[in-house]
C-alpha cells in the first residue's frame, strides 16, 4: 500500500496495509500503523523526483544480465534513454530507485545499465518502471526571467521564457538563420556595428573594396580609378594596372610600324619593312608560285621527275647499290641471256632438264669437275655394281637393310651367349637335351639363387615346404606389436590447440613429432594415437589412423605424472571406421591397478550393519555401528552391560571423585567425633 492508495476522505481510512486503525482498535495497532505509515511515506519520498510518466506508467518485465544491467528484446532507446529515472522491483532484489547511465541497441536487444543499486543474481527477470527523465533536480520548473541558472535538465516556466526572449539581447552561437523564412533588418551602420571584424557593402552604397576577389564579374559603362591605366606608349609598364583598349591599339600600331621582318636563306639576309615593303615568294627552275587570297601555292612543272610520273631519262646514271630496278623485260636489254658450258639460259628463265644435265656440259673435261654431289642431286636406282669393286650384288646388298648396329659385333655376342646357353630358343628343350630336370630334381644339396626369385609356389602344407611372401603376410596380418607413446592424456583435450609444441600433458612438455595416446575424450570416437604438431590441430599417426590398425594394439606410455610406465590395450572391435565408432583403451598393467571386479564384507553378529555389499565395479561399502556388548569392549571382558551402564551421568574422572568423596567423609567423621 502506498500514499496514493489512501482515501481523501479521512473516515474512509480504516486500515494501513491491513492494520486496523478504526475506532476501538487495540493500543498495539497504533504503534504498528504508525510504523507502516512511516514506511509508506519513505517509499514515496525515497526519490522525490521519481514519478511515473507517459507510456512508462506500469511495469515492463526485463531480463537480468548483470548486477546493474538488463536487456529488452526491442529497440527502446528513445524511451529508455540516458538520465531517465527508473524503479527496479524484484522478488529477491526488492525496490531500487536509480536512473539509466547507458542505453545501447544492438539487434535484437537494447542493453540498459543503471547508475546505482544491485540486482540480485536470484532474479532472472525484474519489473522496470519508467519515471522522470531528469536527474536530481531540486525543483521541477525554473522561473527565472534572466535564465541565470542555465540548467541542462530543468524546464523553464512559460513566463520566464517570454520575459527572456522579449527583454534585452542575446548572443546566439553556432546557429543557422534560414533567410528564406526569416528577415534580418537594420541599417548598414547597425550591421557594421554588429560585426566584430568586417563591414557590409550595399548595392546602393558607394564603398571601397579591399583585398576582395570578384568571380566572373559583369562591369557596365566603364572602369576608373588608380588601378586603370590609359597610357598609349605604355611608359609606366605597370604589373598591377589594367590598360585601356585605346592605349593597347595605339601601342601595337606604333610598334608594328617600327619593326622589320628579317629573312635568311642560310647565307644571306634581307630585311622587309613591315610598314612600307612587300615580301615576294617567287618560283625557280621547275617551280612556279601562285598567290590567291591569303595563300601562296608552290608547284613543280613538267621538267621535274616525281615518284608517280612516267619520264624518259637521258644520259642519267642510276646507282644500283642504292636503288632497285624492276619490271625490265629481256627485250629491253642488250644482253638478255647467260651461257653455261654450252647451256644458254635467258635472264629470268630456267633449264627444264632435271637438275643440271652433265650431257649438256660439252665444254667441261672430267678433270675440270670438282665438289660433292648431294643425295638429293642423285637419281634413283643406282646399281650396286657401281659401288666399291662391284663384286656385291643388289640382293646381297639388301641384307643390311634391317641391321641396327655393327654386324660383326652382333655375331660375336651371339657366339658368346650360345656358349653359355643364355640365348637358346627353348630352355626346357635345352635342359632335356643336356639331361637336366627342373630344380626339384637337382641334387639334394643347397641350391643358391643370386639376384633372382622363385615364383609359382603353392601354399605350404608341411613344415619343410617353402612359403610365399603372400602366405607370410597373411600369417602376420593379425599380429600386433607394442606402440610406445611419450605421454597419455588424463582427461578431455581440445585437439585443435592443446597438443601443440610446448603444451603440457600429464605434467610433460610436448615437442614436435611426439606420439600422444589420446584416451579420455568426451567424444570417444576422437581417441587414438596422435602426433604433436608445431602448431595447430593435431593429426592421427598415419600408421594407426584406421580402426583395424588400432584394434588390439598395446600402448606403452613412457612419461607422465599419472600414466608413466603404464600399458593400455585398445579393446575396440576390428570393425567400423574412424570417427564413427568409439575407440576404447583399458589399462592392463601394473596388475595391482584397475577396476575391482567384486569385493564384499560378510556380517557376523549384530554389532554392525553392512550395506552395499558386494561391489562388482565401483562404489562404497557402508558400515553402521548398532550396539556393542560390554564384554566386547576393552581388554577385560568381565564387565557386564549393567556395570557398564553405571557410567551414565558421570561428568568427570571417577577415581578423582571417589578420592575427593573419601576426604570429605573423613573430615565429617572427625568433626562429629570432636562434637563440633
Amino acid at each position: 500500500m502506498t500514499v496514493k492508495d489512501y482515501s481523501t476522505t479521512a473516515s474512509s481510512n480504516t486500515a494501513i496495509n491491513g492494520i486496523n486503525i478504526n475506532t476501538g482498535m487495540p493500543p498495539s495497532n497504533v504503534d504498528n500503523a504508525l510504523r507502516q505509515y512511516g514506511k509508506d511515506i519513505r517509499e514515496v519520498w525515497n526519490d522525490k523526483e521519481f514519478f511515473e510518466v507517459g507510456t512508462g506508467s506500469g511495469s515492463t518485465t526485463v531480463t537480468r544480465t548483470g548486477n546493474t544491467t538488463v536487456t529488452i528484446s526491442a529497440d527502446v532507446t528513445s524511451t529508455h534513454h540516458v538520465g531517465r529515472r527508473v524503479k527496479i522491483v524484484g522478488s529477491n532484489t526488492g525496490t531500487i530507485y536509480s536512473h539509466i547511465s547507458v542505453s545501447a541497441y544492438s539487434s535484437p536487444n537494447t542493453t540498459i545499465t543503471f547508475a546505482s543499486g544491485t540486482i540480485s543474481a536470484s532474479d532472472s527477470t525484474i519489473s522496470l518502471y519508467l519515471g522522470s527523465p531528469y536527474v536530481n533536480p531540486s525543483v521541477s520548473v525554473v522561473d527565472e526571467d534572466n535564465m541565470a541558472s542555465n540548467s541542462a535538465v530543468l524546464p523553464p516556466s512559460q513566463q520566464s521564457v517570454k520575459a527572456y526572449v522579449d527583454g534585452g539581447t542575446a548572443t546566439i552561437t553556432g546557429k543557422t538563420i534560414n533567410l528564406a523564412n526569416n528577415t534580418v533588418t537594420g541599417t548598414t551602420a547597425q550591421f557594421n556595428t554588429a560585426l566584430s571584424d568586417n563591414d557590409f557593402t550595399t548595392l546602393a552604397g558607394s564603398e571601397t573594396l579591399t583585398n576582395k576577389t570578384l568571380t566572373s564579374p559583369i562591369l557596365n559603362t566603364g572602369i576608373s580609378g588608380t588601378a586603370f591605366q590609359d597610357d598609349d606608349n605604355f611608359s609606366s609598364a605597370s604589373a598591377s594596372k589594367v590598360a585601356s583598349s585605346e592605349s593597347i591599339k595605339a601601342y601595337v600600331d606604333t610598334q608594328v610600324g617600327l619593326s622589320d621582318l628579317d629573312i635568311s636563306d642560310g647565307s644571306s639576309t634581307i630585311a622587309i619593312d613591315l610598314d612600307s615593303e612587300t615580301l615576294g615568294l617567287l618560283g625557280g627552275t621547275g617551280i612556279t608560285s601562285t598567290a590567291s587570297g591569303n595563300n601562296v601555292t608552290l608547284a613543280i612543272d613538267g621538267t621535274v621527275v616525281t615518284e608517280s610520273s612516267t619520264d624518259t631519262l637521258t644520259n642519267k646514271t642510276i646507282n644500283a647499290s642504292n636503288n632497285t630496278l624492276s619490271n625490265i623485260g629481256n627485250s629491253a636489254l642488250s644482253n638478255s641471256s647467260v651461257n653455261f658450258g654450252g647451256v644458254s639460259v635467258s635472264l629470268g628463265g630456267s633449264d627444264t632438264t632435271p637438275a643440271f644435265n652433265l650431257a649438256d656440259a660439252t665444254g667441261y673435261l672430267s678433270s675440270n669437275l670438282s665438289g660433292n654431289i648431294a643425295d638429293s642431286q642423285l637419281g634413283s636406282n643406282i646399281t650396286v655394281t657401281k659401288l666399291a669393286d662391284g663384286s656385291v650384288t643388289n640382293s646381297e646388298f639388301q641384307f643390311i637393310n634391317t641391321l641396327s648396329s655393327n654386324a660383326q659385333d652382333q655375331l660375336t655376342a651371339r657366339l658368346e651367349k650360345a656358349s653359355n646357353l643364355s640365348d637358346v630358343a627353348s630352355a626346357s628343350t635345352s635342359r632335356t637335351n643336356l639331361g637336366l630336370g627342373t630344380i626339384s630334381t637337382q641334387a639334394s644339396n643347397s641350391v643358391s639363387i643370386t639376384g633372382g626369385s622363385i615364383s609359382g609356389l603353392s601354399l605350404p602344407t608341411a613344415d619343410t615346404e617353402a612359403s610365399s611372401k603372400l602366405y607370410v603376410d597373411n600369417a602376420i596380418a593379425g599380429m600386433r606389436t607394442r606402440i610406445i607413446t611419450k605421454v597419455a592424456t588424463t582427461g578431455n583435450v581440445n585437439l585443435t590447440n592443446a597438443l601443440e609444441n610446448g603444451d603440457t600433458i600429464d605434467g610433460i612438455s610436448l615437442s614436435t613429432g611426439d606420439k600422444i595416446l589420446v584416451k579420455s575424450q568426451t567424444d570417444a570416437t576422437e581417441n587414438g594415437i596422435y602426433i604433436c604438431p608445431n602448431s595447430g590441430t593435431a593429426s592421427r599417426d598415419t600408421n594407426y589412423d584406421t580402426v583395424e590398425e588400432l584394434a588390439g594394439q598395446m600402448i606403452v606410455v613412457q612419461q607422465g605424472s599419472t600414466n608413466a610406465d603404464k600399458i593400455f590395450l585398445c579393446t575396440t572391435d576390428n570393425s567400423g571406421s574412424i570417427g564413427s565408432v568409439d575407440i576404447v583403451f583399458s589399462q592392463v598393467t601394473p596388475a595391482n591397478q584397475g577396476t575391482v571386479q567384486s569385493v564384499g564384507i560378510t556380517q557376523s553378529g549384530s554389532e554392525f550393519t553392512i550395506g552395499n555389499t558386494p561391489i562388482t565395479s565401483s562404489g562404497n561399502i557402508t558400515l553402521n555401528v548398532n550396539r556393542i556388548s560390554a564384554t566386547k569392549i576393552g581388554a577385560n571382558t568381565n564387565i557386564s552391560d549393567t556395570e557398564y551402564g553405571y557410567l551414565n551421568g558421570v561428568s568427570s574422572n571417577i577415581q578423582t571423585q571417589l578420592d575427593n568423596s573419601a576426604s570429605l567423609g573423613d573430615a565429617i567423621s572427625f568433626a562429629v567425633a570432636l562434637g563440633s
